[in-house]
């Protein structure tokens, strides 16, 4: 569907109310549909010697009362689905007074409008007829700019949450004196640029003399001049900037501060909420704020985050985040303790887990300057273990992510937890040594056989007195030789996957914990079945044994050879009537505990604790 400008947007909605269709608007249904015609009748009535009679009524005509009903009542197919009060009001106007309900009145009159997901993609000038309107809500749109001039001047709420606004250059050009609430929420925000439009063009990253931001936003409000140019956005009580990619905390609240009338701010969603310091560092800046993501601020939290904006240690631009993985339930057992496994290949069996989050930072020298490298998504692989239920791993491993970007973008896709096996075969091999005898050996008798086939008798008696030397301790030697094995490449293979969403914490929480269900883990795959022509052999060997057998059985007794056939039948018989052999044939779940967790500080003196700093000596604070 094509755009539309919001006063076509506007049209479109009132002409879907159908208030000129029945039982809205002036028709024959209506009682007031001719004043005028009314006011003679009354008039007629009143000469003097007149009798009076009983004005008909017209039969198509319908009571008001009833008419209002019909937009009413349950059972009225002219009642409106998911109708506003105040759509539901107009409607209800035109019935009692149709005349006065037209565009005219409704631009002049209006005083609230609301548009939502109505593919509106401009605020064009026509708004501007709307002369006395407060409230404005553009919410779920294809807005990607708004030009200020446009609006209302006496708007005092503006809602622009879920468009697709990416700057605020236009809008903070000459917005309504007395807006008080604005609202730009789930929108595309996030170049450092779009701070300054908050509070002004009177807010340079420095002075003209060099002074920091920082220190010069200290004295901002002691000059007359540059107070006076700040009141563009001198009214406004409410900011919801919320889901947008705000990065740098520091820098937004530089310009935050220049807002006086501030009380509600509303940031989660953003990168910069990942942050340790971020509620107190807030609290702490915004002294006129009352509430923080829609949730108060007491005067004992106010007091608990004392002092945290005044020091550089505890205000880098960093999250630290936590990752464990518990138990491992369900790991199917590939050993059949009732099978008889030959002596070779020896196979060793392991098991891992894997997730996908950001490269680990370690280097804490840079993080208070400007740190060029960015956090990359890759593969984390938890240690081996061997097969048990549960396989306990409490593993547990702490990130620091300075790429906050890249991480808000991990937590709206989710991550990927993978549980494998891991298996090597692994062969005997003959030892050095033995082998050297052998050729040794090999080489001696082809000597032999090149003298005529037999070694002399003073050769045998040598062998002989050799073998008497030696005796028992070579044959200990060699049965103490270790078995040498040689291992194969291990062969990986996926148990199961199961994707993580992790969008609750981008909507304020910061401890994320489930047990993951991966389904049921699939079989390993069987060898693959002989060819024809192996079958064919083997079935002719087999065949031959069983004539072999059945010659022997003849001569021998025919008691025997049943008694071994029916203990086999007796032991499978009582294998299948086993419950605890049925129960471990039921394929289980596969289940993994994985928790996710961001640091998050509830006081000074606890963000003390976490970085270690306990010489209060040795600190710098930044006035």
């Amino acid at each position: 569907m094509a755009g539309v400008s919001v006063f076509v947007a506007f049209q479109q909605q009132m002409k879907s109310l159908c208030l000129t269709d029945f039982p809205c608007g002036r028709g024959s249904w209506n009682g007031s549909k001719s004043p005028t015609k009314k006011a003679k009748n009354r008039r007629l009535l009143q000469y003097p010697g007149e009798k009076k009679e009983e004005q008909e009524k017209d039969v198509n005509e319908e009571d008001l009362q009833a008419l209002k009903e019909y937009l009413t009542s349950e059972q009225s197919p002219w009642k409106g689905k998911d109708l506003s009060p105040e759509n539901q009001h107009l409607r209800e106007l035109t019935i009692s007074s149709p005349s006065l309900v037209n565009e005219n009145f409704l631009c002049s009159n209006l005083k609230t409008l609301r548009l939502v997901n109505k593919q509106v993609c401009e605020v064009d000038k026509d708004l501007l007829k709307f002369q006395n309107l407060e409230e404005l809500i553009l919410s779920v749109n294809r807005i990607t700019t708004l030009e200020s001039a446009n609006l209302p001047r006496k708007l005092k709420v503006l809602e622009l949450c879920t468009n697709e606004i990416s700057s605020l250059k236009d809008l903070s050009h000459s917005p309504p004196p007395g807006l008080q609430h604005l609202g730009l929420s789930h929108n595309k925000l996030y170049l450092d640029l779009e701070y300054k439009y908050l509070s002004g063009d009177v807010c340079p990253s420095t002075t003209s003399t060099g002074t920091p931001l920082d220190g010069w936003i200290s004295m901002l409000y002691k000059t007359p001049k540059i107070k006076r140019s700040c009141r563009r956005w001198s009214n406004l009580v409410s900011l919801d900037l919320s889901f947008n990619d705000f990065v740098n905390l520091r820098d937004i609240v530089a310009h935050l501060t220049l807002l006086p009338k501030l009380k509600n701010l509303i940031l989660q969603g953003n990168p910069l909420a990942f942050l340790p310091n971020y509620r107190g560092y807030l609290i702490d800046t915004l002294k006129n704020l009352s509430a923080l993501d829609d949730v108060l601020i007491s005067s004992d939290e106010r007091h608990m985050f004392n002092l945290m904006s005044k020091y550089d240690e505890l205000n880098a631009n960093l999250a630290r985040v936590t990752v464990s993985v518990g138990n491992v339930t369900g790991i199917p057992n590939s050993v059949d303790p009732l099978e008889e496994l030959p002596e070779f290949p020896i196979v060793k069996r392991s098991y891992f887990v894997t997730y996908e989050f950001l490269e680990d930072l370690q280097d804490f020298s840079t993080l208070n300057k400007e740190v060029t490298n960015k956090n990359k998504l890759v593969t984390h692989k938890i240690p081996l273990k061997p097969w048990a239920d549960p396989v306990v791993y409490n593993y547990t491993k702490e990130f620091s992510v300075i790429d906050l970007y890249a991480l808000k973008k991990l937590l709206q896709n989710g991550l990927t937890i993978n549980v494998i096996e891991e298996k090597i075969l692994s062969w005997p091999v003959e030892s050095p040594e033995i082998s050297m005898e052998a050729s040794i050996k090999e080489k001696r008798k082809d000597r032999d056989s090149a003298k005529g086939g037999k070694a002399s008798a003073k050769d045998q008696k040598n062998k002989d007195r050799a073998k008497d030397k030696k005796g028992k301790d070579s044959t200990e030697d060699k049965k103490k030789l270790p078995t040498v094995f040689r291992s194969e490449a291990p062969v990986e293979r996926i148990l199961g996957t199961f994707h993580v969403d992790l969008n609750s914490i981008l909507t304020g929480n910061h401890v994320f914990q489930m047990v993951c269900d991966l389904g049921i883990p699939e079989n390993e795959p069987k060898p693959k079945s002989p060819t024809l022509d192996v079958k064919e052999s083997k079935r002719r060997k087999s065949a031959k044994k069983k004539d072999d057998r059945s010659s022997k059985a003849e001569k021998g007794s025919e008691m025997k050879p049943k008694s071994k056939l029916k203990d086999k039948q007796d032991s499978r018989k009582n294998k299948n009537n086993d419950p605890e052999v049925l129960e471990e044939d039921v394929p289980r779940h596969l289940f993994v505990e994985f928790k996710l967790q961001f640091q998050r500080w509830s006081s000074t003196g606890e963000a003390w604790e976490e970085i270690n700093i306990n010489d209060s000596t040795v600190i710098f604070v930044k006035l």
